[in-house]
């Protein structure tokens, strides 16, 4: 048996020996990879997962209800536009300008008249209104909110099966708002996006 001194002696030994302080070390940095991957991966899914959506589509469902009569003026404002120019590929509307692009020709802006304007600003949360010739009978008012991802109101006066539409084109999620109007949540892959919107 050792003497008290000897013990005490070993015990500050293993107490300051590389290899307790290597495996402490390694510890204390598995740990904080994981707290870490843990903080990473819960808040990329709250900004882009599922319950992301439901919280947005909450907000943007509320808006909807109180600007129902703008979103209505500003569908009709657009399919306006759309018989003014019927071979139009897409009708960009913003507060100031209402552009149109037509097959083979450089886009043509128009300032906005107070009616417009006044319509617009009814659309709460709304950046731009949409309407492509590739999605006829479909009128889009895309929200970007104050960063990404981001989300659409569509109007499709066709009876457009909106679930399978989404599908079709990359949206992740969808909520229906009344008939002919739905909430589609953001596309995912870029590359989608960018093909859907240009």
């Amino acid at each position: 048996m050792l003497p008290p001194d000897a013990l005490e002696s070993r015990r500050r030994q293993w107490r300051r020996s590389p290899g307790r302080v290597l495996l402490v070390a390694l510890l204390v940095v598995a740990a904080l990879f994981l707290a870490w991957r843990v903080v990473v991966i819960g808040s990329l899914e709250a900004h882009f997962g599922s319950g992301y959506d439901d919280r947005r589509f909450d907000k943007l469902e509320t808006k909807f209800e109180h600007g129902q009569v703008a979103f209505a003026e500003a569908d009709a404002r657009m399919r306006e536009v759309l018989a003014a120019h019927p071979q139009a590929e897409r009708i960009s509307w913003i507060p100031a300008l209402i552009c149109v692009r037509e097959a083979g020709r450089a886009e043509a802006c128009t300032p906005t008249t107070p009616q417009d304007q006044a319509t617009y600003e009814g659309l709460p949360g709304v950046d731009v209104v949409v309407h492509q010739s590739k999605d006829a009978g479909r009128v889009f008012f895309r929200c970007y909110g104050d960063d990404p991802p981001r989300y659409t109101i569509m109007h499709a006066s066709d009876g457009t099966d909106v679930t399978t539409y989404a599908e079709d084109r990359g949206f992740r999620s969808t909520r229906s708002l009344k008939p002919g109007w739905a909430v589609l949540g953001p596309i995912p892959d870029l590359d989608r996006e960018d093909d859907q919107w240009q």
